[in-house]
């Protein structure tokens, strides 16, 4: 079969008896009326960037400095707007940018002390960062300055033996980083959330060879969080340190607490908008609605300040007034473009997969090195933004009845010709250089025999290469993690527990209410059982689980209850989080003195032992401590 992606096609079409629309004629006459685009022909596949480098478009491979394999395409990208290396420079006579491949930071010396714009991803950072003030001067440190709420997590050790410092942030940024940080509309879901993040900042790839880590990589560690302590208004101005600053808060980008800094009298901006690639309107680890409209507002208060230097998060330094102006000019309209080509497809019917392919970006906008598609795939965005839009229905009367994708797989492998069949034309796709339709028929096996040993290794084979082949720095780690899990060569968390840290940074019955997500409902469909937790570091508070015939009512005030419980347990929110993470039962905590019990201890862990448990053996209980950019 000929290898060329557009007569496979023509191939393809004519073999299921249909035949490819033609090309359509360059202008239409006013009066004619204009179809709707045709379901089969001139697909727009080898046109997409997300998609193209594996469906057959040319690709040429390149290596990172550590020998990983990657798409030389970005390699080139992120060559363009990312720092080399860890390294402080000085950009203006009183500015240093403390810059990493991963992470940025930047220090201003005032006239009597010094302020701080960001403090890293863990401790770590924050040591590097204060030692690297100090080779410049051993002014008192006077202000923090948080961009957002994820590069915030050196400024204990930052502020090692500093007095009276402002922290400075956007009113939300406390409240959100009493979050795990990673965005959550249901915080039930965090565990899985952060095995996710874990996985796309490489932490389970090798350091170095074919499949090392390549990137944004950050180091997960300890947090020094210091709550900001002065929240600002937008527009609202403040000198310190003998330096006028203004800071905005309008519009927002990956997470709803996002602090533009403006420096008038020097024109220089500190930023969290303009990214060294386009903006992350989807992340796959499932976050909270990013909204383009919210990106486009930030950009345009960025933009419209007009600076001639920006110092950003975590980009190279731009400067040049004209330059940083089409930059920003060229990020506000992809904000606006991604979200009204998207409507104007679900206008002329095209539901969420239907918009996979049909979004392109005009040359000018393809070309600027800040919209890259070296982080997030454009490919994600138009879906999820009609999902947000208009849900998953598609508009097709038919689809309100599809079945789940198992039943699926069980009706068309046979109808394929069985799973040697199956087989045999993914390794033709995948010839073909197909590959993510060589994935999609891997998947219709997977779902109905995932240990299949063959099946194993020919879908580690093609997430490999789909991950040499894609630009994207999430799609890349996610793929390879999967291919060495696959082949016994990493154990991958599928959730990763809440710390002590952040059970106790909560209310003492947050990890109460979470808890109830866990019941089995086919185990518990004959009890009716109710467990008090009094929690003795929280004065008493009494809060309650009822289990309901397969339901559980989580009870925010024990005592105003209809009913009595069977059960009370006296306890810290360390004793619960044993519990809570399957570390102790009621019957070894109440044995060592680290609860009282009211009732039957066994019966209450018999109650508790209806609920899903954390599973040290299949899931690597690692801190979900903070991260950088999410």
């Amino acid at each position: 079969m000929s290898n060329s992606p557009i007569n496979r096609r023509d191939a393809l079409l004519a073999s299921a008896g249909i035949l490819a629309t033609a090309a359509a004629p360059a202008s239409v006459s006013a009066q004619a009326p204009q179809s709707s685009p045709s379901p089969v022909g001139g697909s727009t596949i080898l046109k997409s960037q997300s998609l193209a480098p594996l469906m057959g478009a040319p690709v040429q491979l390149g290596k990172a400095e550590n020998g990983a394999i990657v798409n030389q395409a970005a390699l080139d990208a992120h060559a363009k707007t990312f720092p080399p290396r860890r390294e402080t420079i000085k950009v203006a006579d009183n500015i240093w940018v403390m810059q990493t491949p991963s992470v940025g930071s930047a220090f201003i010396v005032g006239t009597d002390g010094v302020i701080v714009w960001e403090t890293g991803d863990n401790l770590e950072d924050g040591k590097i960062y204060r030692e690297e003030i100090r080779k410049v001067t051993d002014k008192p440190i006077k202000a923090v300055l948080y961009s957002h709420s994820h590069e915030v997590l050196g400024t204990a050790p930052l502020l090692e033996g500093e007095k009276d410092v402002l922290i400075i942030g956007h009113p939300n940024l406390n409240a959100n980083l009493q979050t795990s940080g990673v965005g959550a509309y249901f915080p039930e879901t965090e565990p899985l959330q952060w095995a996710r993040v874990y996985q796309y900042f490489n932490a389970f790839l090798p350091n170095e060879g074919p499949d090392g880590k390549w990137g944004l990589t950050v180091e997960l560690g300890a947090r020094g969080f210091v709550p900001v302590n002065h929240p600002v208004k937008h527009g609202e101005e403040m000198t310190i340190a003998g330096i006028r600053f203004q800071f905005f808060t309008e519009g927002s980008t990956d997470s709803s607490d996002t602090m533009l800094v403006w420096m008038p009298d020097q024109k220089v901006a500190l930023n969290n908008v303009l990214w060294p690639y386009a903006p992350n309107i989807y992340t796959p680890r499932g976050s909270l609605w990013r909204d383009p409209r919210a990106w486009r507002d930030a950009t345009r208060v960025l933009r419209d300040l007009q600076p001639e230097m920006l110092i950003g998060q975590p980009t190279l330094t731009l400067k040049g007034k004209d330059a940083i102006f089409a930059h920003l000019n060229n990020y506000l309209d992809f904000s606006n473009l991604m979200l009204d080509q998207t409507l104007r497809g679900i206008l002329k019917g095209l539901g969420p997969e239907d918009l996979i392919d049909f979004v392109q970006l005009p040359d000018h906008l393809r070309n600027d090195p800040y919209l890259a598609e070296i982080y997030g795939l454009f490919a994600w965005y138009p879906p999820y933004i009609a999902e947000y839009a208009l849900g998953w229905w598609d508009g097709d009367a038919a689809t309100l009845f599809r079945l789940p994708r198992k039943e699926v797989a069980l009706r068309l492998v046979p109808a394929l010709g069985g799973r040697d069949k199956v087989i045999a034309l993914a390794k033709e796709a995948q010839q073909n250089k197909e590959y993510a339709w060589a994935l999609e028929l891997v998947g219709y096996l997977w779902r109905l025999d995932p240990g299949d040993t063959e099946l194993r290794q020919l879908k580690a084979d093609l997430l490999r290469t789909a991950a040499q082949h894609t630009t994207s720095m999430i799609a890349r780690p996610v793929s390879l993690t999967a291919a060495l899990a696959l082949e016994g060569k990493a154990k991958v968390p599928r959730l990763v527990p809440p710390t002590l840290e952040q059970v106790k940074s909560f209310g003492p019955g947050e990890f109460v209410d979470r808890h109830r997500v866990r019941i089995d409902p086919v185990k518990a469909k004959d009890t009716d059982a109710m467990i008090r937790f009094e929690f003795t570091d929280a004065d008493n508070k009494a809060v309650a689980l009822h289990v309901r015939r397969g339901v559980v009512e989580y009870v925010p005030d024990a005592g105003r209850y209809y009913r009595k419980p069977d059960f009370t347990l006296a306890l810290t929110r360390e004793g619960w989080t044993k519990l809570y993470l399957n570390q102790a039962t009621v019957a070894q905590l109440a044995d060592r003195n680290e609860l009282k019990v009211v009732g039957d201890a066994a019966a209450c862990d018999r109650v508790l032992d209806l609920f899903d448990k954390f599973e040290p053996e299949k899931n690597t209980l690692v801190p979900a401590s903070g991260v950088g950019r999410l």
